[in-house]
């Protein structure tokens, strides 16, 4: 039989407020949770690599990373590239070709990266400088621009690196060093590079800042509050929108490091990172990153990845305390249905799906993300991509998964309207694909939903039921 595939032609975020729908008779669906930790894209533990001088000793390898996402869950991969020997000239052709090649491997293996470019990685004496001129650092970006633009469907989030020691903005040779007690003006030579950054790539991607300092005083210097962003100006291409977060020592000390100098500062990020990006790296073991106190962080801040394991004295920590689980299973987002509802029979009209499900995860989805309904009649053997299966993406006016907060139900509206020779019995399916079109067709880049036995590994569907016109 012909399958047939058909997207979301409307879609509300909320059921309430909704007109009512006649659908005698009705089928309800309702669904197991799942405790199970699996691989998903764009959330979980980062593995971290750094490439200096190219040709790379360590290539990203497809092979090792496509193992890493099948046994470890990983399917980010912060790539540092460190620029140490252009610190005066153009970065070479070799160097921005084995870039390009990175990037294919994540391609090919089902994973991203968390995007990093950066100079130095010691701060003795003798590594001076640390950075080249400002001038240089902007004619870099705009060297990197066409490869961000190209590799943008790879690419989860950038973070804003280039300037100071490991890219962090801190020990710096050519920006104005930060001095205690620190001032919005110290950074003003650096908001340059940052437009320049902003600029350079996709608006669908979020820049990372290592502070929220830095980012409540980019806000105040194009004349902008520095207030956190909110549902109504979030995900839009504005700095507001896209400049986001990375804490590199979380969980280290009662300010971590000089990430927060104040309680200001931490509400700050609290409230931006419902909408933003927020990850890092934990840098010492202490009495800070018990486990209690790291699950109730990472609820706050919305944490969306870590470093890989994370030091081992704290993984087994947490381990022992019985959180390392719940963390693995809860980064980022986790989806879990609780409901769906739709009309059995030939529908006048439109064929309406409503679907309630919540967000266990610690934080929403990040980046685009398309929603599909789609039906298939026949075996539940999907091999995707099949014939006949029209890329459509939902209206991303009215839903959109980035909106999909933790601790709150979510109730989706879904209406289709059927071609004639729909009937008999087909599978239903909720996909949650990626929509970048390289990336669309590619089941390790759709959403896999935390419920039993509703997954289908070869085409990235989530089963919602089947249902006889």
């Amino acid at each position: 039989m012909r399958p047939i595939y058909l997207v979301v032609l409307t879609l509300a975020v909320a059921l309430a407020g909704c007109r009512s729908v006649s659908v005698s008779p009705v089928s309800t669906w309702t669904y197991r949770p799942s405790d199970v930790n699996f691989a998903n894209p764009e959330r979980g533990y980062k593995y971290l690599t750094y490439f200096e001088h190219a040709p790379f000793d360590n290539a990203a390898n497809a092979t090792m990373y496509r193992l890493m996402r099948e046994q470890d869950k990983l399917t980010l991969h912060q790539h540092v590239y460190y620029l140490s020997d252009f610190m005066e000239g153009d970065i070479s052709q070799e160097y921005l070709d084995a870039l390009d090649a990175n990037m294919q491997v994540l391609r090919e293996s089902g994973c991203k990266c968390i995007l990093r470019f950066a100079y130095k990685h010691e701060m003795e004496e003798e590594d001076k400088p640390f950075d080249p001129s400002p001038d240089w650092v902007n004619r870099h970006i705009e060297q990197l621009q066409p490869y961000l633009i190209k590799n943008e469907d790879v690419i989860f989030c950038l973070e804003a690196g280039f300037i100071g020691v490991w890219g962090e903005w801190g020990y710096t040779s050519g920006y104005t060093q930060l001095d205690w007690p620190y001032r919005c003006e110290q950074l003003e030579n650096r908001w340059e590079t940052l437009d320049h950054l902003l600029a350079a790539t996709p608006v669908s991607r979020q820049i990372c800042l290592r502070t929220p300092f830095y980012k409540k005083c980019y806000l105040s210097y194009h004349g902008q509050p520095d207030i956190p962003v909110s549902e109504s100006t979030a995900h839009r291409p504005t700095a507001l929108g896209r400049l986001a977060a990375h804490n590199d020592c979380f969980l280290s000390a009662d300010d971590d490091f000089g990430t927060y100098l104040n309680d200001d500062d931490r509400e700050f990020w609290k409230q931006d990172t419902r909408f933003t990006v927020m990850g890092g790296e934990i840098c010492m073991n202490c009495e800070y990153s018990d486990g209690d106190r790291a699950v109730q962080t990472m609820e706050d801040y919305h944490y969306t990845f870590l470093n890989d394991g994370t030091w081992n004295d704290i993984r087994d920590k947490w381990e022992a305390s019985g959180h390392w689980e719940e963390i693995c299973r809860r980064m980022g987002y986790r989806l879990v249905l609780d409901e769906t509802s739709f009309k059995e029979g030939k529908p006048e009209g439109d064929w309406v799906v409503n679907v309630t499900l919540h967000n266990e995860g610690f934080a929403a989805p990040m980046n685009p993300r398309a929603v599909e309904l789609v039906l298939v009649q026949g075996a539940d053997t999907l091999v995707f991509p099949q014939n006949n299966f029209y890329p459509y993406m939902a209206d991303r006016q009215t839903v959109d998964p980035r909106f999909w907060q933790p601790g709150e139900p979510i109730y989706l509206r879904l209406t289709a309207s059927l071609p004639s020779y729909v009937k008999g019995e087909y599978i239903v399916y909720l996909n949650l694909p990626d929509p970048c079109p390289s990336l669309h067709d590619n089941p390790s880049f759709s959403i896999r939903i935390a419920n039993k036995n509703i997954w289908n590994a070869n085409a990235g569907y989530n089963r919602l039921g089947t249902v006889t016109f």
